[in-house]
């Protein structure tokens, strides 16, 4: 399941972001993305799904109108969310009780997001 959410769908996901229209934002340093995807640190008891997961519903746990107005162009926007996936697809205990899969699914729900864009 690793080799799939990084070698598929974070492919994909990272080619729709580098090909972003340039009428799109850019992500500016005081945004929920900046906020709760720069820290890669994985502190919790819970295990690493639980910190990703945590982060990933601050964010974008929001309606469909709100996650279109988050897909932002830059190191401040979606290109910051793909470094943070891409982080903790790999980070050790990721796959226990399903973790990958889950984070998989949040991959195709923002692709089809940024899509829709």
């Amino acid at each position: 399941m690793s080799d799939i959410l990084s070698q598929t769908l974070l492919k994909k996901l990272g080619g729709l972001i580098k090909n972003l229209p340039t009428t799109l934002p850019c992500g500016a340093k005081e945004n929920p993305i900046v906020k709760y995807f720069s820290d890669l640190d994985n502190d919790t008891n819970e295990g690493p799904y639980y910190t990703f997961n945590k982060s990933w519903e601050c964010v974008f746990q929001v309606s469909e109108e709100r996650k279109q107005l988050l897909v932002l162009r830059g190191k401040h926007g979606m290109n910051l969310v793909h470094a943070y996936l891409a982080h903790f697809s790999k980070v050790s205990g990721i796959e226990d009780n399903n973790g990958l899969f889950l984070m998989a699914e949040h991959v195709e729900a923002l692709t089809k997001v940024i899509e829709a864009v």
